[in-house]
C-alpha cells in the first residue's frame, strides 16, 4: 500500500451535482468509478453539452494533500504546447500521460472539496495484462515498459520523480489507441536534485513496497530510481514473483540488494533466478540502471533501443 499523507474522503457527491472549475466550464458527476487514500473518482460529462465524451473527476477535501500536488504537477508542467514541442522533437505519436482539463473546488454540506478533470480510460494495465495470452506476452510488457521509459523522461524532463509506478497507476487507451498506455496518479511527484544527493531517513520508504527502488528506502529521488521501480513491475507482468513479494520491509531490502548484486555480476547472457522468460536485454538494461550514480541522467533512448533486442533473442532462440 502506497505511504500518503492521512486523508478523510468526507462522504459521496451525489450524482447530479455540477462542479465548475476556474474557466467557468462546468462538469458534471455521474457515478463513483473509484477511491482511494485522497478520496474519490468520479465518471464525468461536460455539463448541458450533447457528447458521449466521458471525464474522470478526482476529489479530494481540503484537509489532504496528494490531489493538490497533482493539481500543481499538471498545471505546471502539461500544457498543450509543452506536449506538443515534445512530442516532435522525440518523433512521439503520443504522450504516455492522461490529458488534463481543468480545477476547481465546491462547498458541500459545510465541507469544501478540490476536483480535478482528466483524461478518463476503461481499464488499468492490471486488468489488461490478464487478456493477454502467454505467446503475446513479452512484446506486450516489452513495449508498456518502453512506453512507460517516454513517460518517466518527460516527467524527468519537467524536474521531478513520479515514485509510485505500478499497475494500478498506468491505464489503457481507448480505440484507437489501445496499444498505448498511460502512466497517472501524480500524487507522489517530487522535485529531485542533481547535486548534493543524499540518503534522507525522513524520506524513505514512501510508495508502494514492492516496487520501492533501493534509493527510496534510503530517502534519496532519483531518476534511476523510477527505472528500477519500473523494471521490477515489468518482472511481475511477466507472471514473474518478486523474490520479496509478502516479505517484510527489512527482508524486502535485502532482498532487493541481492538481486542488484546478482544482476551486476551476472554474465551477458546468464539469467537470474531462474527467469527463464526474460530476455537478457532485459537484465543489461537493469544493470545499466543499477550502475548509474545517484544524480546521472538516464540515457532513455538507448534503454528503449536496448529493450527492443528481446526480438533478436527470440528469433535467434529458434
Amino acid at each position: 500500500m502506497s505511504k500518503r499523507a492521512k486523508t478523510t474522503p468526507k462522504e459521496e457527491l451525489p450524482q447530479g451535482t455540477v462542479l465548475q472549475d476556474t474557466n467557468g466550464n462546468e462538469w458534471e458527476i455521474q457515478n463513483i468509478i473509484g477511491s482511494g487514500g485522497f478520496g474519490y473518482v468520479y465518471r464525468g460529462t461536460k455539463h448541458g453539452v450533447r457528447s458521449r465524451q466521458e471525464y474522470a473527476i478526482k476529489t479530494e477535501n481540503m484537509e489532504s494533500g496528494p490531489l493538490f500536488v497533482e493539481r500543481m504537477f499538471y498545471l505546471k508542467n502539461m500544457k498543450a504546447e509543452s506536449i506538443n514541442g515534445w512530442k516532435l522533437d522525440k518523433k512521439l505519436i503520443e504522450l504516455p500521460l492522461p490529458s488534463f482539463y481543468g480545477f476547481g473546488s465546491i462547498d458541500y454540506n459545510f465541507n469544501k472539496y478540490r476536483f480535478i478533470v482528466i483524461e478518463k480510460f476503461d481499464k488499468d494495465l492490471e486488468a489488461f495484462l490478464k487478456s493477454v495470452s502467454d505467446n503475446l506476452l513479452l512484446g506486450a510488457v516489452i513495449n508498456i515498459i518502453r512506453q512507460m521509459i517516454d513517460a518517466l523522461e518527460y516527467i524527468h524532463e519537467c524536474g521531478y520523480v513520479h515514485w509510485d509506478i505500478k499497475s494500478q497507476n498506468i491505464f489503457v487507451g481507448k480505440k484507437p489507441k489501445e496499444n498505448h498506455v498511460y502512466l497517472g496518479d501524480f500524487g507522489m511527484v517530487t522535485k529531485y536534485k542533481t547535486e548534493n544527493v543524499v540518503p534522507n531517513k525522513k524520506l524513505a520508504n514512501n510508495g508502494t513496497l514492492e516496487y520501492i527502488a533501493l534509493d527510496g528506502h534510503v530517502g534519496m529521488h532519483t531518476r534511476r530510481a523510477d527505472l528500477e521501480s519500473l523494471m521490477y513491475n515489468g518482472l511481475e507482468w511477466l507472471k514473474l514473483k518478486l523474490p520479496w513479494k509478502g516479505e517484510t520491509l527489512s527482508k524486502t531490502i535485502t532482498s532487493k540488494v541481492e538481486m542488484k548484486d546478482e544482476v551486476l555480476k551476472a554474465g551477458p547472457k546468464e539469467k537470474i533466478y531462474n527467469y527463464d522468460k526474460v530476455p537478457h536485454c532485459y537484465f543489461r538494461s537493469m544493470k545499466i540502471i543499477y550502475s548509474m550514480e545517484p544524480a546521472e541522467k538516464p540515457d532513455y533512448a538507448f534503454l528503449k533501443k536496448l529493450l527492443k533486442e528481446y526480438k533478436k533473442e527470440k528469433k535467434s532462440s529458434k
